[in-house]
């Protein structure tokens, strides 16, 4: 009896809970990798150290690192929220962020020198902020959905890229090119893989209860031009 009230409480006040699932898969790449060479730091290397890792293709044993996983469709919300993007030893950390329209970023500089941001959009405001050593944060919000690319006037290795969703359903594939996007609604959806140089792919899916498993291969997609 008690366990019944309980479903029937969460089915009321939180249907999502009980009848969402998840999305789980692999983003796999087997294809040349022609930006595995770091990059040199130059006269910055006392402090950046003499090399930086080239970010733009990181894959091992054939799984993709930093793709955004994104789903598109009705029903889907969320809550924007609060994402961090570091300037440290010459590098943006995180290299990719996914948010949701409306979330803020907060930019801050953990580096003792000079370090030029600078946003190229089209929906959203762009930025371009210098950063002293010991600058206050610098925040903004995102409220258009679009990809952006950030780069640093200072030092040209340093590059990031934030992308704005409609919604909160999304992720990035980590070192094993693994994502996971939780509590989606059951219901059929867009769902897009993106990276940085090799462009994006959409599959449709549905959506029931429990786990849904989709992997995405790029195995095959030509480096592209990175947009500015």
């Amino acid at each position: 009896m008690l366990r019944a009230l309980i479903l029937a409480i969460t089915v009321l006040f939180f249907p999502n809970w009980a009848f969402s699932g998840t999305l789980k898969g692999q983003v796999i790449y087997s294809g040349e990798d022609t930006f595995a060479a770091a990059l040199k730091t130059g006269k910055y290397r006392k402090v950046c150290g003499k090399e930086i890792p080239n970010e733009k293709l990181i894959v091992k044993n054939q799984k993709l690192k930093n793709v955004v996983v994104y789903l598109q469709g009705e029903n889907l919300g969320g809550e924007p929220g609060s994402f961090v993007l570091d300037q440290n030893k010459c590098r943006y950390e995180p290299h990719v962020i996914a948010m949701m329209k409306g979330s803020e970023l907060v930019i801050r500089s953990s580096d003792p020198l000079n370090h030029n941001i600078h946003t190229y959009s089209f929906e959203n405001d762009p930025i371009n902020v210098m950063f002293t050593p010991g600058a206050p944060d610098f925040n903004q919000e995102f409220y258009e959905p679009e990809i952006i690319k950030v780069e640093c006037d200072l030092h040209g290795w340093m590059t990031a890229w934030i992308v704005v969703t409609d919604n909160s359903f999304h992720s990035v594939s980590d070192e094993t090119g693994s994502f996971e996007i939780p509590e989606v609604p059951p219901g059929k959806y867009t769902l897009t893989a993106w990276h940085e140089t090799l462009g994006s792919i959409s599959r449709e899916v549905q959506v029931g209860e429990g786990e849904t498993s989709i992997d995405f291969d790029f195995t095959g997609t030509a480096p592209q031009v990175s947009q500015r």
